[in-house]
């Protein structure tokens, strides 16, 4: 008898529970459903009603593709209460799908496609540019490079210069005696310049004073070699 009344407690707590889970399942089935979106399937038109029925009026017609938010759905689960752009009704859920349509999606993947070509010419465009830069640092490094040699082999000559103090001076003083060596060549060459000028005066000099003493000579030979003609050809005639 206990046990009886203890199954006859038991089985109202049981229907109680079934009732609740029924009652929680119509409400979250004719809950709305926001911040979701559903898109009109792949038939060219499907009607947007004012009501849950063939029977209400239609509203519009709504294309392939259309996106749809969504707001509620019937509790026989066949519409669906939707909302595009200022308009809300009611379309045929089997008429709804999760993803765009495929012709839809194939524009979308065309137009990322064509964007994602632009995106390469001007990425290999760029790519190129980075060539060319990288091209003419190497060269630039290659010179730099250079002068750092050169200043290098001058900063070390200058440091052994520096480190020998004595070798210095001593360069120094060769310097300055080729450089007197220099000028008294320099000044040899002028004298000797000078004396050959003389030389050549005093050979001129004497080449004239020559010619004048040679042309009177000459005169005065062929002045007496006239006369002696005429003193021959006088005695002739007598």
């Amino acid at each position: 008898m206990i046990k009886s009344k203890v199954k006859n407690k038991q089985i109202p707590f049981v229907n109680f529970l079934i009732l609740l889970s029924l009652v929680v399942s119509a409400v979250l089935a004719s809950s709305p459903v926001f911040a979701e979106t559903a898109y009109v399937s792949d038939e060219l038109k499907i009607p947007m009603r004012t009501g849950a029925t063939n029977g209400h009026r239609i509203i519009k017609f709504l294309s392939s593709g259309t996106a749809l938010t969504l707001l509620e759905t019937s509790e026989d689960g066949k519409y669906t209460h939707v909302e595009v752009g200022d308009k809300e009704g009611w379309v045929l859920t089997e008429n709804l799908m999760d993803t765009p349509s495929g012709r839809d999606r194939l524009v979308d993947a065309n137009k990322k496609l064509a964007r994602s070509r632009q995106l390469v010419q001007s990425l290999k465009s760029s790519v190129d540019e980075l060539k060319a830069e990288i091209k003419q640092l190497k060269a630039e490094n290659s010179s730099l490079q250079n002068e750092r040699t050169n200043l290098s082999n001058s900063l070390d000559d200058l440091k052994i210069t520096a480190a020998n103090p004595l070798a210095l001076s001593r360069k120094n003083k060769e310097l300055k005696r080729e450089l007197e060596e220099a000028r008294a060549n320099v000044a040899m060459l002028d004298k000797d310049n000078q004396q050959l000028r003389s030389n050549v005066m005093q050979d001129w000099f004497i080449i004239g004073g020559a010619v004048s003493i040679g042309s009177l000579l000459l005169g005065i030979i062929l002045t007496r070699i006239n006369w002696r003609r005429k003193r021959d050809s006088w005695g002739g005639s007598f």
